[in-house]
């Protein structure tokens, strides 16, 4: 089994604007949007995950744990981000604001900031694996009563090593610090979410195609886990990727 590093990461899920093309709105992002960030600096890596407006909801169901997303609130994509340090991070932000932020109501209707703590965020891979051929997007709503400190362990200890066990590439699990308007506040765009469709976490993770995915979800640690995620969650929400974009980092180009 691989062992995680721990990373500084933020993840930020969008929604595009409903008053363009979604095509157009899509293409903007990965281009002259991606374009201002590749020019902004102060960041280590920044991956655009454009997901599927079909292939959305196929993570197991089990009693009062929901897997379809309400189409009122269903992401368009995620923006992820890993910076080295909290100054860093700070530094980016700054260069930010008269150029990315104020770019981003070109494009979205909404952006959720959502920064990763100390131990927040593990990756089982150092840089994104270019043979994935199908990623996923799992966005994880904690049940509220149990423990946040269970809720990561759960997240980070077993969800992601289940997933590395059972054969899954490029494991990220991510899990939230309380959230906050201030992470991201950007002009012309909306930062605020109904907290009953609030998530907690996410993951992504990558097999060789879609078709991998009936098999990743019958072997026999994703089962333990499916069979354990109640205590923990009350929603998980799966979303196919359409294309991977890696506008920052060791691989630059495009992704299946």
């Amino acid at each position: 089994m691989s062992r995680p590093i721990n990373t500084l990461s933020a993840i930020y899920p969008v929604l595009l604007r409903s008053d363009l093309p979604h095509d157009e709105a899509d293409a903007y992002w990965a281009g002259p949007h991606a374009e201002l960030v590749k020019r902004g600096g102060h960041i280590m890596e920044y991956n655009q995950y454009h997901l599927s407006r079909t292939d959305v909801g196929y993570w197991p169901a089990t009693p009062t744990v929901g897997v379809t997303p309400d189409p009122a609130f269903r992401w368009d994509g995620v923006t992820e981000v890993r910076l080295a340090s909290f100054t860093e991070m700070a530094r980016a932000a700054y260069g930010m604001l008269d150029t990315i932020f104020r770019d981003e109501q070109n494009v979205f209707d909404n952006v959720l900031g959502h920064v990763c703590g100390p131990g927040g965020a593990r990756w089982w891979t150092p840089t994104h694996d270019p043979t994935v051929g199908h990623r996923t997007v799992l966005m994880l709503r904690r049940r509220r009563g149990h423990s946040y400190r269970a809720f990561r362990s759960f997240v980070h200890t077993t969800f992601g090593p289940a997933l590395d066990a059972a054969g899954a590439r490029d494991v990220r699990t991510y899990t939230f610090l309380p959230f906050t308007g201030v992470a991201h506040r950007t002009p012309g765009t909306s930062h605020i979410h109904p907290p009953s469709h609030r998530h907690h976490g996410a993951i992504i993770f990558g097999l060789p195609d879609r078709t991998a995915i009936d098999g990743l979800l019958e072997s026999p640690t994703i089962r333990a886990v499916i069979t354990e995620q109640a205590t923990h969650l009350t929603a998980v929400h799966a979303y196919g990727v359409d294309r991977t974009v890696p506008v920052i980092g060791p691989v630059i180009g495009e992704i299946a």
